[in-house]
């Protein structure tokens, strides 16, 4: 059994290219959902590498948080890239003063429910003073 090696050439990478042609083995392959037009910019480029090398800063993931949270309050479909880019294109400077550094606020948050009545089991004694078990009084009507 052989193992793969990432650093190891295959035959088809050491052929060199004629004059005018690609060498074999050496394109560089962009990522297959980018548009073509943006598949051979070398600013595309650099700007995949950068996310790549940021997407594990947590700093980075809480501002791209909190960047959604403000596009959503503001009623923008984040899976519209039109739509974002013209909302990032609006709130430019805010963003570049940084007025987007926390969650806005949210419009009011559910209380925890909190029983009032006594936990009440089946083979209870029903709490309404019959003397029935509970199962067999009000139980049973729900």
């Amino acid at each position: 059994m052989t193992w793969w090696n990432p650093f190891k050439k295959t035959e088809d990478q050491q052929q060199p290219a004629a004059p005018g042609q690609k060498a074999v083995g050496t394109t560089t392959a962009a990522p297959p959902d980018l548009p073509q037009e943006l598949a051979d910019s070398p600013l595309t480029k650099g700007m995949m590498a950068k996310f790549y090398r940021m997407w594990k800063n947590p700093a980075f993931l809480n501002q791209l948080r909190t960047l959604s949270a403000h596009m959503a309050k503001d009623g923008v479909d984040i899976k519209d890239m039109a739509a974002v880019k013209a909302w990032l294109e609006k709130n430019k400077d805010a963003i570049e003063a940084g007025k987007f550094k926390e969650l806005p606020p949210e419009a009011a948050k559910q209380e925890t429910f909190v029983k009032t009545g006594p936990d009440v089991g089946r083979n209870d004694p029903c709490p309404c003073g019959s003397g029935k078990k509970y199962k067999k009084c009000c139980g049973a009507k729900s």
